[in-house]
């Protein structure tokens, strides 16, 4: 009689026993009380040719979270870019480029290179993942318009579009400086609220805003009672060749786990 084999527990078992309880709690969520709405400036006169030097937006939350570590100005750090339409428009011969328009904000040419479920990947010099792209987009495509740039929310790097065929997107960076932003709260656009289901949230007031350099992001301190902050990261770009996501990629708090 043959004597059966006891399956011996998987590498990654206990990573994704976690992973499937912090989505079941996700889940369970009541919709989001606030967002962040990124808007062209309205002097779009600081528009440049592009440079070595990228500025993208950080939410608190991330930064808090320790997905990345302490954010200190000099550090090297590496990271995917996740793109937000902010207006955008088909494009019949695209010719991809991106110039600043300040906060964050590009005015890019871009061809489409991946739509897979609700990802969409750009290509406008630089590769970029949307999870929120409007949905006439297709691979293929060209596209011209403004786009808010920020950084992946530890969803590319950490593995969960795996099956999704994506391109590698992971730059190397240096934190030059860190701006950060307070602003006042207003009623989010009807648009957003419908989406989340949520007619009270509220965004933040592009009127009612002020900017500060800081050494070292740090939610708890820079917090102010009843005001929205955002972090803009101004980073040098230290190579145009991205990589896919391994082990060093992986959030802080698994990579000391015994199971991993």
């Amino acid at each position: 009689m043959t004597r059966s084999k006891k399956r011996k527990p998987r590498r990654y078992d206990a990573l994704i026993a976690e992973a499937e309880r912090v989505l079941a709690m996700a889940a369970a969520l009541p919709p989001p009380q606030i967002t962040w709405t990124p808007r062209a400036p309205a002097d779009r006169s600081g528009a440049r040719e592009p440079g070595a030097e990228w500025v993208v937006g950080i939410e608190p939350w991330l930064v808090d979270d320790g997905a990345y570590g302490v954010l200190h100005a000099g550090r090297p750090i590496d990271f995917a870019l996740r793109w937000e339409a902010v207006a955008l428009e088909p494009a019949e011969a695209a010719r991809p480029h991106a110039l600043a328009l300040g906060d964050g904000i590009y005015q890019v040419e871009a061809k489409v290179v991946r739509v897979a479920e609700d990802v969409c990947v750009l290509d406008f010099g630089l590769l970029a993942f949307s999870t929120d792209a409007p949905e006439w987009l297709r691979e293929g495509d060209g596209v011209r318009g403004d786009v808010a740039l920020g950084i992946d929310p530890d969803g590319y790097r950490s593995g969960s579009f795996d099956d999704l065929g994506l391109p590698a997107l992971i730059y190397p960076w240096r934190l030059d400086r860190i701006v950060l932003e307070h602003a006042g709260k207003v009623p989010a656009p009807e648009h957003v609220r419908e989406r989340w289901g949520n007619p009270e949230m509220m965004t933040n007031d592009p009127d009612a805003r002020t900017l500060r350099e800081a050494q070292v992001a740090n939610p708890e301190k820079d917090r102010r009672p009843g005001e929205l902050a955002r972090y803009y990261l101004h980073c040098t770009l230290q190579s145009r060749i991205p990589r896919m996501p391994d082990a060093t990629d992986r959030h802080p708090a698994f990579r000391a786990s015994p199971d991993a």
